[in-house]
Order: C-alpha cells, then sequence, then structure tokens
C-alpha cells in the first residue's frame, strides 16, 4: 500500500517573506535637482508619452551650444557695452545704468551672473514646453543685439 502525503506548497505571507515598500518608484517624476545631475542616465524619455515637461540628467550637444552661445553673445555684449561706454555712449536699460553707477565691476559681474542664472534655470528645463522656444528666442535677441552694437560702432566711426 502507498501512503497519499500532502503535497501542498506550504502558503508565506507576502508581507512577512519580503519587506517591500508598496510604492512605485516610477510613479513620481524625478525632481529637478537629481544627485545625478550630468553622470545620470536620463537623456529623454524613458515611455511613451514622456517626452514634454520632464527634467533629465544629461543634454545634448545642441542644447549645450544654444547655452553656450548665449552666453558668449552675453559676454561680447558686455564688452561692446563698455567699450560703448568708453567713448561717451549711454546705457540704455535703465536697470543696468544704474547697476553702473555702482561700477563697471559691480555691472559686468551683476550682467554675467544674471546672465548665468537665467541660463541655468532654462538649461533645467529645457525638455519643458516653450522653453527651447525661449532659447532660441534669447539667441536671436542677443545676436540682433551684436549687429545693433555694429551699427552703432560703424556710424561712430570705429
Amino acid at each position: 500500500m502507498s501512503t497519499i502525503h500532502n503535497m501542498e506548497a506550504p502558503v508565506l505571507d507576502v508581507a512577512e517573506s519580503e519587506r517591500r515598500d508598496a510604492s512605485d518608484r516610477r510613479s513620481s517624476r524625478t525632481p529637478i535637482f537629481s544627485r545625478y545631475w550630468l553622470t545620470g542616465r536620463r537623456k529623454g524619455a524613458r515611455r511613451i508619452g514622456e517626452g514634454d515637461n520632464i527634467y533629465v540628467d544629461r543634454y545634448v550637444w545642441a542644447e549645450w551650444a544654444l547655452v553656450g552661445g548665449i552666453l558668449v553673445l552675453s559676454a561680447l555684449d558686455l564688452i561692446f557695452t563698455l567699450i560703448h561706454l568708453a567713448v561717451g555712449g549711454e546705457e540704455a536699460n535703465p536697470a543696468m545704468a544704474w547697476l553702473l553707477s555702482h561700477g563697471r565691476g559691480v555691472f559686468g559681474a551683476v550682467k554675467m551672473a544674471t546672465t548665468m542664472l537665467g541660463l541655468l534655470v532654462l538649461l533645467l528645463h529645457v525638455r519643458f514646453r516653450r522653453v527651447r522656444t525661449l532659447l532660441f528666442g534669447a539667441f536671436f535677441l542677443y545676436a540682433a543685439l551684436m549687429v545693433w552694437h555694429l551699427v552703432v560702432a560703424v556710424a561712430r566711426g570705429g
């Protein structure tokens, strides 16, 4: 005679066998400041429908070029403005004229710091709707400003 044994597997309580957090780490978006900023792997959306309004760790070369171009044009604007002021010109922006009354060093430092801070905020949000358009707009405005500086320099005779 053969003996029949109960072959059912023991039922384990999942809560006892594995202590896992019930929250899904992917249920919330990545924060603006991640510990992996510039070194992480996030270059874009991972799932369909997540292409807009996301933060990334790494930026494509075109985004860096656009931000770098604006920074270079801003520095050139500062240089051309200081040259313009040295030959008797005036600052057209009232806020910058007020800063200029505190010295050229303060003027230049605040202008570049403001530009860099603004570019950092825009770079962090570059994958949000309309931010890339804002960056292109800023680039072309600075390019137009460079043309204006050249027109003024030619009209002045040097």
